[in-house]
């Protein structure tokens, strides 16, 4: 089977390795000359950990991971206002790690084994035929495959094309995102919630946290730190400190929220994983752990015969009915109950 996979981050690489242990050679292509290295921290709750076990994966991973015991949520003041430790939610499930996600990445790609990866090889358009799928290049070129898999994010090419309607909508936040010393303090997931503000810190390693905040996108205006620093002024510790004392030099990945409506974006031949499927808010930390199990539920039944629209929706169910994401989505709502339309980063 010809299987051409575009886009080559998490979910794209977490495709073509799950296809590799079900027999199949992959073809993947990414638009940019090099591997992806935008993004900042990376924090995997138990579902996305026990999915890198299934790619067998999770023990390298977890080497390179911090362990996470605890999450804690505080107010903008610093008063204590939840501790729960993680084993209790997700011990069933997986262990909760954090760590950078270029590492991440390093070890999806080097797992692979007979996959093709082409950097700087663009898709401009792809049409679906009765028996194949072509795909156009930048290049001039033109290829047929039995299955196209779009791995290409939230702004989708191959989703737009297939689903012109399906258009990303803003979730009216934007945020920063950055990699900061840890003062030694911190060993825990520790968010603060603020009005329409949170601030979050994650452990990466003994040494490094990962820091995110996030406010409405009318206030976030140019994004610029001393902008971040006015909006978290009012915080107290153990964030809000850090926040004041940011040097004007570190470096920052800046974003406006959005996610992608629900729905099937399946169509002749071509499916739509990872963020270009389902992108979601930050608030939820499903979206490597959703992709992961996108790529495990389409490798097992890229083999079978039915239809594979039924067959994929059907197998990517029985990846999402575990107990802790059936709490998670129903307890989803108490975010905006409780601290006023405004979710927390998890």
């Amino acid at each position: 089977m010809r299987i051409l996979i575009v886009g080559s981050g998490i979910a794209g690489l977490a495709v073509a390795k799950a296809l590799e242990l079900e027999g199949f050679t992959p073809d993947v292509v990414d638009r940019f000359n090099t591997p992806p290295t935008s993004g900042q921290g990376i924090f995997l709750l138990g579902n996305a950990t026990r999915a890198l076990g299934e790619l067998g994966l999770l023990d390298e991973v977890h080497r390179s991971s911090f362990p996470i015991a605890a999450q804690r949520i505080l107010s903008a003041t610093g008063k204590l206002l939840n501790d729960v430790a993680t084993d209790s939610f997700w011990g069933a499930c997986g262990p909760c790690l954090a760590l950078p996600r270029r590492v991440l990445l390093d070890v999806l790609l080097s797992s692979l084994k007979r996959t093709r990866v082409s950097f700087g090889r663009a898709v401009i358009g792809t049409e679906g035929h009765a028996t194949v799928r072509t795909v156009d290049f930048e290049d001039g070129s033109r290829s047929e495959y039995d299955l196209v898999i779009g791995a290409d994010g939230v702004r989708s090419l191959l989703r737009s094309s297939a689903f012109a309607d399906a258009h990303p909508r803003s979730l009216g936040l934007s945020c920063w995102r950055m990699v900061v010393r840890n003062p030694g303090h911190l060993d825990a997931w520790t968010a603060m919630l603020g009005k329409r503000r949170t601030a979050l810190a994650i452990p990466l390693n003994a040494s490094d946290l990962y820091v995110y905040a996030d406010c409405s996108t009318e206030e976030f205006a140019d994004g610029s730190i001393p902008t971040l620093k006015t909006l978290f002024a009012d915080f107290g510790d153990p964030l809000g400190s850090m926040i004041s004392s940011l040097p004007a030099n570190v470096v920052i990945h800046r974003a406006r929220l959005e996610e992608i409506p629900a729905g099937r974006y399946i169509a002749d031949r071509l499916v739509i994983v990872g963020d270009g499927s389902h992108a979601s808010s930050p608030s939820m930390a499903q979206g490597a752990g959703m992709a992961i199990e996108d790529a495990i539920a389409l490798a097992d039944c890229a083999w079978l015969p039915m239809p594979f629209e039924i067959c994929f929706c059907a197998t990517l169910a029985t990846h999402s009915t575990d107990a802790p994401m059936n709490r998670l989505r129903n307890d989803s709502r108490l975010s905006t109950h409780d601290v006023g339309a405004h979710s927390y980063p998890l």
